[in-house]
């Protein structure tokens, strides 16, 4: 396990807040059952409702907090990291997380997957940036922007600048943000059987 990444987990066990990087751009997160980091974190980014989308490390750890139905599951197979989804949400979810719905995501990031599989607990996955302004993309620009209202910043390599993942409504079968994967492709691996 990636040395900083091990120091990410133990901030957040303590109820810390911190900076990671994710698929795309650079992430800021709290474990999930942190509500008051969860209110730093909107604060932070001057975000006061919109909800936040969750990485989880599997399947399994999707199934505890989660709906996961025969259509989740198999997008979840077919497309780990690339493709969020949006389903209904399980009690142990704080509304101060998201209301009814959750959107989640495995991430692809090996760092970020780390962090939430040793952690044993979904973390909250929103863009590293203030509300309205681009996505962080270095290490430097993190510290320069967040840093003093942080707790941690995981020092990664330059994150690359891809599209944001797909965020798909499983329930209402539609996307509700295009990214890289198409609804065509969504419908295709629907339609396989298992």
């Amino acid at each position: 396990m990636h040395a900083q990444a091990k120091i990410a987990v133990f901030v957040l066990k303590k109820n810390g807040v911190i900076i990671y990087p994710t698929e795309t751009s650079y992430g800021i997160g709290c474990k999930i059952s942190d509500v008051e980091s969860v209110k730093r974190i909107r604060e932070i980014k001057s975000d006061r409702k919109k909800p936040f989308i969750i990485l989880v490390s599997s399947k399994e750890m999707a199934k505890k907090y989660a709906e996961i139905g025969a259509d989740a599951e198999k997008l979840i197979d077919k497309f780990k990291g690339h493709l969020t989804l949006i389903v209904p949400k399980k009690e142990k979810i704080s509304d101060k997380v998201s209301e009814k719905n959750i959107a989640f995501r495995i991430s692809s990031n090996e760092i970020a997957n780390a962090i939430v599989k040793e952690l044993n607990e979904p973390i909250i996955s929103t863009s590293a940036n203030l509300t309205g302004e681009k996505p962080i993309y270095s290490f430097d620009d993190a510290v320069k922007i967040l840093g003093k209202k942080v707790d941690f910043i995981l020092d990664a390599e330059k994150s690359e600048e891809k599209e944001a993942s797909t965020i798909y409504n499983v329930k209402e079968k539609k996307i509700v943000r295009k990214g890289k994967i198409t609804i065509k492709e969504i419908e295709k691996a629907l339609e396989e059987k298992k």
